[in-house]
C-alpha cells in the first residue's frame, strides 16, 4: 500500500521505542529539573506575594497567571527545541538515514514533546505550585498564608470578579498556547542552529509586520478615525456573544497550529531530498 510507505505501526513503534531506550534518561531529568527550579521559583515569588494574596481576591488569579505564563514558557523552551539532531550537519544525515519516514518522525516528536510531555509538564506544575504555597510561612505582616487557597486550573480562567470566562475565550486560550507551541515546533525544522531563538525572534517580527500593516490599512480606509499608531476596526455582530474581531482570532487559534505541523512535515521532507 503506498500509505505503508509514509506510516506503519511496527515501524512507528520501533522508532518510539529506540527513541525512549536513547534518551529516557534526558526525559526524566528534564521534568525532574523543571519541576525542582519551578518550585523554586514558584516559591520565591509566592513568597512575596503572599500579603497581597491574603488580602485581595483578585491577587490570587492574578499571581497564580503569572506563574503559570512563565512555566508554559520553559514548556515552550522544550517543544521548540524538538529534532535535535537537525542542529549538526553530520547528526542530520545519520538522523535522515535512520528507518522511519518523514511522517513518522514528525508524529514521533509530536508525541513525545506535545502529547505526552506537555500534560507531564501540567501535572509538574500543579504539584509544584501547590507544594510552594504550602511551604509559606507568616512573614513581618503577621498575616496567615493558610488563607490563600490552593492553585486550581480553574484560576487561570477566573476574573477578578469571580466569574468564568465565556467559552470562547476559554478556547482561545487552549487553542492560542497549543497553536504557538506548534510554530515553536515547526520551527525547529526550518532553522538550523539556534531554532528556537531564531523562531522566537520570527515570531516577534512577523507580528511588528502585521501591526504595522493593520495600521496602515487602517489610515487609508480609515484616515479621519485614526490616530498615529491607533488601529481602526469595524466589528460586526456574528452571535449574541461574538462579533467579527472575536470570531476571526478564535478561527486562527483554532487553524492555525495544522498550517505549522504541515510546515514541520514538509520542511523534514525537503531536507531527505
Amino acid at each position: 500500500m503506498p500509505f505503508n510507505n509514509h506510516f506503519n505501526v511496527k515501524r512507528f513503534s520501533c522508532l518510539l521505542k529506540q527513541d525512549l531506550l536513547i534518551n529516557k534518561t534526558k526525559y526524566l531529568l528534564t521534568l525532574v529539573g523543571l519541576g525542582l527550579v519551578a518550585y523554586l521559583l514558584l516559591y520565591m515569588f509566592l513568597n512575596g506575594s503572599k500579603d497581597s494574596m491574603v488580602r485581595h481576591d483578585y491577587s490570587v488569579n492574578q499571581n497564580y497567571t503569572i506563574c503559570f505564563a512563565f512555566f508554559m514558557m520553559a514548556v515552550g523552551v522544550v517543544v521548540g527545541t524538538a529534532f535535535p539532531d537537525l542542529s549538526d550537519k553530520i547528526k542530520t544525515s545519520n538522523y535522515l538515514l535512520a528507518p522511519g519516514s518523514a511522517l513518522e518522525k514528525v508524529m514521533l516528536q509530536f508525541l513525545i514533546r506535545i502529547g505526552l510531555f506537555v500534560p507531564i509538564a501540567l501535572f509538574v506544575f500543579w504539584v509544584a505550585i501547590r507544594l510552594a504555597k504550602a511551604s509559606l510561612v507568616p512573614g513581618e505582616s503577621g498575616l496567615d498564608p493558610a488563607l490563600i487557597p490552593y492553585f486550581e486550573f480553574r484560576f487561570l480562567v477566573t476574573r477578578s470578579d469571580g466569574e468564568i470566562w465565556d467559552i470562547w475565550q476559554i478556547v482561545f486560550m487552549i487553542f492560542g498556547f497549543f497553536s504557538y507551541g506548534i510554530y515553536l515546533f515547526a520551527g525547529a525544522t526550518y532553522f538550523k542552529r539556534y531554532a528556537l531563538v531564531k523562531t522566537v525572534i520570527a515570531s516577534v517580527v512577523i507580528f511588528l509586520i502585521s501591526m504595522s500593516f493593520s495600521v496602515m490599512l487602517s489610515h487609508i480606509f480609515y484616515p479621519q478615525e485614526t490616530d498615529g499608531f491607533k488601529i481602526k476596526l469595524k466589528d460586526y455582530a456574528v452571535t449574541e456573544h461574538l462579533d467579527s474581531t472575536m470570531i476571526f482570532i478564535l478561527y486562527l487559534a483554532l487553524s492555525s497550529w495544522l498550517f505549522f505541523l504541515a510546515i514541520a512535515y514538509f520542511k523534514l521532507k525537503e531536507k531527505e531530498v
